[in-house]
């Protein structure tokens, strides 16, 4: 299909006020849509048949939003990076973003990781920009100009939101029995370089989330590898990275894998569930779709599921960014609030 007339199905479902997601995976050149032929909010999944699964950060297997394949139209486009030039620029109005607030988070956080009741929580924030108009469309071209290593996308569903975001993360990819994850934790600004020295708090950060990974996908695997831990350029942020794959004891495991897997330590903390009751408890408001997880699911193809990360919710005349970090016992409040200010300039790059 002319990327042309991709994007006219596209903008006439959305005035329609129809669901839809459009996304690129990292690295590849064509585009993919599902125009969804129902406004009616589809909730759970389980991986039994194919389509397209929007996850929250929370109760992921009873609240997912599923766009299956059978009541989907479903089409590509090949990119073309000439047409990708955007000129088009939103203008916003940054509101009070809470540092105080969201240092005060760090530091009671940084109480609790000192008692010994968790080696790691992360915690986030989300900043509230006014915007003057709303165009997904030409924001979704910005992601793919410039981030093209990442996973870019645009969701929508009337009666729940927009969403957009360009991740860097992958949470699974699997083939039969084949599986492929990556650990993804440390930050740092991209300053013209990849030879970078990481801080003693980043690589220990980097090694919670590899140990834990290592360690609940040891009942499913019957193979694992853990590869080297590199730098990886997301945008304009460094991020250390670690591969880890192998091969599952049988086919078809995947909602059992992401149940382990998911949410993963980089995006919650150590232990899991204590984390992860601190997060409900004490962040002070609702992540919503942020650090869930989306992708489309093919059982009898490849499946690449992404943790839903440097993303923002539109609404009306509004857009929320949501950034995070993950904070240790070396963590400086400070210092970590700095990492979500340059988090967020991914997507207002992108506005």
């Amino acid at each position: 299909m002319l990327l042309e007339h991709f994007f006219e199905r596209i903008s006439t479902h959305w005035n329609d006020k129809l669901p839809f997601v459009i996304f690129k995976k990292p690295n590849e050149k064509n585009i993919s849509a599902y125009l969804n032929k129902s406004s009616e909010v589809i909730k759970g999944n389980e991986f039994k048949e194919a389509g397209f699964v929007f996850s929250p950060f929370v109760d992921s297997s009873k609240n997912a939003i599923w766009f299956s394949a059978a009541s989907s139209d479903i089409f590509t486009a090949e990119l073309n990076s000439n047409e990708f030039v955007n000129r088009s620029v939103t203008h916003f109005n940054e509101t009070d973003d809470n540092k105080e607030k969201h240092i005060s988070r760090i530091e009671k956080s940084l109480k609790k990781l000192s008692s010994g009741a968790l080696q790691k929580v992360v915690i986030s924030r989300v900043e509230t920009l006014i915007i003057d108009k709303q165009t997904p469309i030409e924001w979704f071209k910005n992601m793919c100009s410039l981030y093209p290593n990442t996973y870019c996308y645009c969701w929508y569903h009337p009666k729940v939101g927009m969403w957009l975001g360009a991740s860097p993360e992958t949470l699974i990819s699997l083939h039969k029995n084949s599986f492929k994850t990556i650990a993804l934790a440390g930050t740092m600004a991209y300053q013209g370089t990849t030879n970078v020295q990481w801080g003693a708090k980043e690589k220990e950060e980097q090694q919670m989330v590899v140990d834990s990974m290592l360690n609940v996908l040891k009942s499913v695997v019957s193979t694992i590898e853990k590869g080297e831990t590199v730098t990886q350029k997301a945008g304009s942020l460094l991020h250390l990275k670690t591969i880890i794959k192998g091969s599952l004891k049988k086919a078809n495991q995947l909602g059992e894998l992401v149940e382990i897997l998911h949410p993963t330590s980089a995006v919650c903390g150590l232990p899991q569930l204590k984390a992860q009751a601190f997060i409900l408890a004490n962040e002070g408001y609702n992540r919503n779709f942020y650090t869930g997880y989306l992708g489309e699911y093919k059982p009898e193809e490849n499946t690449e599921l992404y943790v839903n990360l440097r993303c923002m919710e539109v609404a009306e005349k509004q857009v929320k960014i949501y950034v995070g970090g993950g904070i240790t016992t070396a963590s400086d409040p400070v210092l970590e609030w700095e990492e979500t200010v340059n988090k967020s300039k991914i997507m207002k790059a992108v506005l």
